[in-house]
């Protein structure tokens, strides 16, 4: 659908059916449903685990109905960065993002857009083509041709040809560039200037579904007669959003377009060339982000009269430090990603440095650094975008941090409280002086007992970093006990129940969970559990390699296969 630069996107829902994601025309789209599971470790909620029911063994890959997710806010800031031009002013707002299964790539297939999003994307396409209209510079380099007057139809269409397919990740049809160029053309006679014609036509394609969306329609599958399949141009889109973080490169739409992108040793290739790219470690970065909650880092609210060493521009320094440690197990290492819960290397800046005691590096930025042995701190569980994050502004909370460590470390099911249960735990008291203490006793408190059981003694082994991530030995003057217990595993403090996590096979497993979801953009289904278990051995085979994670995700059947539509 063509439309006029300043008319609206429109997302038309489609009609629901039964099973995790309602189909139509090729596409899905399901409204968002509550995302409290999210908000209740940001708003200091209690929750209690549910043990998932036990499962028979997986059956073959059942493929998933075809989606249509939206650009995330990362994803449409890169795209706009690699194929306009990185010096671009972006847009201040979007539609915001939402996250569904605690990622904001997963809530991309099921939020819908509202009026005011409408407007914003409108707002935002007329911002950015005129930046690139009003500087000759910029619009030369967008340029296939070289205009010869403002009435130039023929470069026109050249424009909107090689612009619209990086923007829309693929061909335009003869009639959609017809469309677009003749619009351009006619605010261009109007207004005197080729410059003119090119930013109408510009703004088009930036508003336009084909650019905000990211369509799945699929084409017959050879290898699996009656099935489908992405089409070699949506794989390769698929591709560059999960691998890059952006949009497909010139040799992706090459290998697209001559239909050789579907062959085994193709895609290999191809995959393996997106790896080695700088590119990918921006989608390592995009993935652990939306993983670790590190969006919410950003928001960190502290009592600066409780806690000394907090600034507002604290949470951009733990998010760093989060990230660059991913980065350097995946792609400097390349080796076993369990180190994530218990290296002792880091990297911080003079702020982080003064929180966790050790030299500050003389330059500005962060720096790597060896954390000290006779301290428990020790891999993620021990940085401030953790620690701080999952605490209330003036104190710890072992059950926060314990409803982070089941959600998004091993899967576990935390459903919300109640709605009338009172969550309040007690004041200190001589009996109970310190905050274990206190939780100990709640946990005999009807209505309270299963969920801080299954939260509290594994949330325990922090209660050594206060609730901005500070070492610390005492609490309410009181000597701190760190040990418990994590799934029938005992453990004495923070060194132990690190171990206890990266040995439990449900970390392999939750973290190839949620990079398939991420890859896919969409929720999973209940028929590709074979494929995720799949990817999860192979994921334990290599040794927890995620560059090996990462090609096994890209060459899956279930990345590219789609289901059949029913008649």
């Amino acid at each position: 659908m063509i439309l006029h630069p300043y008319s609206p996107i429109v997302a038309r829902p489609a009609p629901r059916r039964r099973g995790l994601v309602a189909v139509a025309r090729g596409f899905s789209h399901r409204e968002p449903t509550a995302t409290a599971a999210l908000f209740s470790v940001i708003l200091g909620l209690t929750a209690c685990e549910k043990p998932d029911p036990p499962v028979a063994a997986p059956a073959a890959l059942q493929p998933a109905p075809a989606t249509l997710p939206r650009l995330t806010r990362a994803l449409y800031d890169n795209t706009i960065r690699d194929v306009l031009g990185p010096d671009l002013a972006l847009p201040a707002t979007l539609e915001p993002d939402v996250a569904f299964e605690h990622l904001l790539t997963v809530g991309s297939a099921v939020a819908k857009v509202s009026p005011r999003g409408v407007e914003l994307y409108e707002e935002a396409a007329r911002s950015l083509a005129a930046q690139v209209a009003g500087k000759p510079e910029r619009l030369a380099k967008l340029l296939p041709c070289t205009p010869t007057g403002a009435g130039d139809a023929p470069c026109l269409r050249q424009f909107v040809q090689t612009v619209g397919e990086q923007l829309w990740r693929r061909p335009l049809t003869d009639g959609e560039v017809t469309a677009i160029a003749a619009l351009g053309g006619k605010a261009g006679a109007t207004l005197g200037t080729f410059a003119q014609s090119a930013e109408f036509a510009l703004a088009a394609l930036l508003q336009a579904p084909a650019f905000v969306y990211r369509p799945e329609h699929g084409e017959a599958d050879p290898k699996h007669p009656g099935g489908k399949r992405l089409n070699a141009v949506e794989l390769a889109a698929k591709l560059a959003y999960f691998l890059w973080n952006g949009p497909p490169d010139a040799a992706l739409r090459a290998a697209a377009a001559d239909k050789t992108l579907h062959d085994a040793k193709v895609l290999a290739g191809q995959v393996s060339r997106m790896l080695s790219d700088p590119k990918a470690h921006r989608a390592v970065r995009g993935f652990a982000s939306e993983w670790l909650q590190l969006q919410e880092v950003l928001k960190l609210n502290k009592d600066p009269k409780v806690y000394k060493h907090f600034s507002s521009d604290l949470g951009g320094s733990a998010k760093e430090e989060t990230l660059r440690l991913v980065e350097f197990l995946v792609f400097d290492k390349d080796g076993d990603f369990r180190e994530l819960l218990t290296t002792r290397s880091t990297f911080v800046d003079r702020r982080l440095a003064a929180i966790y005691e050790v030299p500050a590096n003389q330059e500005l930025g962060h720096a790597a650094v060896q954390l000290p042995t006779d301290n428990e701190r020790r891999g993620l569980l021990g940085q401030v975008s953790f620690l701080a994050l999952a605490a209330h502004p003036v104190s710890s909370s072992p059950t926060l941090r314990g409803a982070f460590v089941r959600r998004h470390l091993l899967c576990d099911h935390v459903p919300d409280p109640p709605a009338n249960l009172n969550t309040a735990i007690p004041e200190p008291s001589p009996d109970a002086k310190t905050l274990r203490q206190r939780l100990t006793a709640h946990m005999n408190v009807p209505g309270c007992s299963s969920c801080h059981k299954a939260l509290d003694p594994i949330g325990f082994a922090f209660e050594r970093f206060d609730g901005i991530g500070r070492f610390r030995t005492k609490d309410n003057g009181e000597p701190i006990d760190s040990s418990g217990e994590l799934d029938g595993v005992p453990f004495a403090n923070l060194d132990g129940f690190a171990a206890a996590i990266a040995n439990s096979p449900k970390f392999y497993k939750c973290l190839t969970r949620k990079l398939y979801a991420y890859a896919v953009a969409r929720p999973t289904t209940d028929g590709e559990a074979s494929q995720i278990a799949q990817l999860a051995e192979t994921f334990a085979k290599s040794g927890m390699r995620v560059q090996v994670l990462l090609r096994a995700i890209a060459t899956s059947d279930g990345f590219a296969r789609i289901a059949t539509e029913a008649k």
